[in-house]
Formats: structure tokens, sequence, C-alpha cells
């Protein structure tokens, strides 16, 4: 593909991600834990589930896409305990790039290693910062034997600006992989809702230990 067709990729996603952002129908409560609150349903994509977690962050909306966008030198490998490692493999400007990402084995190593081509897009507008993903087919990247192949369906991390807080985010993660491999479905499930609050919770830990956490009096 060259970059026409990846930025038309990409622009899809980021349609279809500003889609399930507006869909309030059909979501079920998969996990609550203080101010976290991760919601599942059936997938449009395929056939897992689509995951959408919320949870309002005390630090700017640019301050947070830092942390959570993925690149092989953001602050995402520090405080990520998923993620094992981060590579640019195209990069064509600053909202669009292709990359690899890889991940830790899961469940006390019930879940494997894991890799993921992603076509990656970010998003900027009066009401949100995002980044956005969908895996690729690449022959500049095949699969590794250290490593199941997983596959990113349209998913993102979007930083909602909140209407008179300009020190606050409603950060919202929506995600649906399908991790290959023999993984059990009912495991995966199992696994994603608890996965989701770790990130909240370690994302929150690392802004705080840097000191870019704005407390509600500032």
């Amino acid at each position: 593909m060259d970059e026409n067709e990846y930025r038309s990729v990409a622009q899809g996603v980021a349609l279809k991600l500003q889609t399930y952002l507006n869909d309030k129908d059909g979501w079920e409560v998969a996990k609550k834990f203080k101010d976290i609150t991760v919601y599942c349903k059936k997938s449009p994509e395929f056939s897992g589930h689509l995951y959408k977690a919320e949870m309002t962050v005390n630090a700017p909306p640019a301050t947070v896409f830092e942390y959570i966008d993925p690149w092989p030198d953001s602050p995402r490998l520090k405080w990520d305990n998923r993620m094992k490692g981060i590579e640019t493999l195209k990069k064509f400007d600053k909202d669009l790039r292709v990359m690899r990402t890889y991940t830790s084995s899961a469940c006390i190593g019930l879940i494997s290693p894991r890799d993921f081509v992603d076509v990656i897009y970010a998003v900027n507008t009066d009401k949100y910062i995002a980044t956005c993903a969908v895996s690729i087919e690449s022959e500049q990247c095949p699969p590794l034997s250290a490593y199941v192949r997983g596959w990113n369906h349209p998913c993102g991390l979007i930083c909602c600006r909140v209407p008179n807080e300009p020190n606050k985010t409603k950060l919202v993660n929506l995600i649906q992989p399908d991790l290959g491999g023999m993984v059990p479905r009912g495991l995966v499930e199992a696994a994603m809702p608890p996965s989701i609050e770790g990130f909240y919770i370690n994302l929150n830990g690392a802004l705080k230990d840097d000191g870019k956490l704005i407390s509600s009096d500032e």
C-alpha cells in the first residue's frame, strides 16, 4: 500500500471509533473498580467482544495523550507492563505510521506473548485527541516464532476534553483484539476486563509519580 491507501484505512478506523464512542445501546458492565468502568458488547468485526472503558484523569488531554500514544521512546513503555516493545516500521507523517508492538505473556503464562502490526493514526479535534489503530498484513514484518501474531480490529484510546475542565481528561479505551493461537475464548473474556483496569491504574500511577496529575483545586 502507498501512503494514501494507509491514510484511507486509518481514517476509516477513526470513523468507526467515533461510531463506537457515540453508541449508547447494548453495553453491559464487565467490571467496575472505583472510577474505572469497563463495558462490553458483541463485536461488529469478529466473534469476540468490543470493550469500552472509561475513567476521568486529573491531567490535560495533551499530557494523557503523551503517555498513551505508542512510540519506541514514549512514556508508554515505562508504565504499561503489558507492552514489551514497540517498533516503527513506516512513518508517513506525524499523524500516520505503521508500528509493530509486542506484549508479555499474560494470565500466569496461559496466554503466550503476542505481537501486532498496526496502522496507527493520531486525531486531534476540538472534542478529543485520539490514537486509532487497526492491524494489517505486512510483508515487511512476517510472524516471528517467539510470538503469536494477534489482530487488532479497529481500536483506540480517546482523550476526551471535559467541558470547562481543561485539566481533566475522560479517557476512553475501545479495544477488540483477536489474540490468535489456541487461547480459549472464555480465558480471553475473563482476562480482558482486569487487564484493561490495570492499564488505567498503571497509567494513573505513572502520571502521579511524574507529577503530572493536577488536583481539582488548582
